[in-house]
């Protein structure tokens, strides 16, 4: 018997950040989200080839906000077709979710190590 069925991970554990810039009825968005998976990976890298090493292009941090938002029930926030309303928001804001989401750290987290 493999080890792997033993094995207890954290990734299908949603967190949860709020986006002050996001309002939502004056309060500020919640997005909730769970670690980056291997298979999230492959499925980014397909459409996005070396997309660790183009983080800072503003189309991949799009698409992974885009595939790792979710709500309080576990359904997307946002859709494909929303891309276009991402190119009308601060670039530090994607570019913190996105790095958030990939990393599974904050900015403040990352700086610290």
């Amino acid at each position: 018997m493999s080890i792997t069925s033993k094995i207890e991970t954290a990734a299908s554990e949603l967190r949860t950040i709020e986006v002050p810039e996001w309002l939502i009825d004056g309060q500020p968005l919640k997005i909730h989200y769970s670690p980056m998976t291997v298979a999230e990976n492959k499925k980014i890298n397909k459409r996005h080839p070396n997309f660790m090493e183009n983080l800072l292009d503003a189309e991949v941090q799009v698409y992974i906000i885009i595939m790792k938002s979710l709500d309080g029930k576990g359904d997307s926030l946002f859709e494909i077709g929303d891309k276009s309303w991402f190119d009308k928001q601060e670039p530090l804001v994607v570019l913190r979710l996105a790095s958030l989401f990939v990393s599974g750290r904050t900015v403040e987290e990352l700086e610290k190590n």
